[in-house]
């Protein structure tokens, strides 16, 4: 993929209630205004994943876990961890994130 300088402005008017609304929409699809505006100018489907926020907390906790478990080990206060539970929500996720990719190939097509 080639990345393309931006160098071009381009401004336009909207109203107050139109602006309201289009920097909601940024926001609930995740995107900045401007990758927003582009992608809507240009008709490229905006998928908004409503849950990103608990998802991207989950897999912060998770992280946090496996951080602590392997200092617990470099430090020899634990030599085996049991990392079933934290396997089985990474499993959890996993199937979280292939159901959402098959919801945006869906509404792809």
């Amino acid at each position: 993929m080639v990345i393309e300088n931006k160098i071009i402005k381009i401004t336009f008017r909207v109203s107050e209630r139109e602006h309201i609304k289009i920097v909601n929409k940024a926001k609930r699809s995740n995107l900045s205004l401007s990758q927003y505006l582009r992608c809507s100018s240009l008709n490229k489907n905006i998928v908004v994943i409503e849950d990103f926020k608990n998802f991207s907390k989950e897999l912060k906790a998770i992280g946090n876990n496996l951080n602590q478990l392997n200092v617990l080990c470099h430090q020899g206060k634990i030599t085996c961890p049991d990392i079933s539970i934290t396997r089985k929500k990474v499993e959890e996720i996993w199937e979280l994130l292939n159901l959402l990719m098959d919801q945006t190939k869906k509404s792809k097509a």
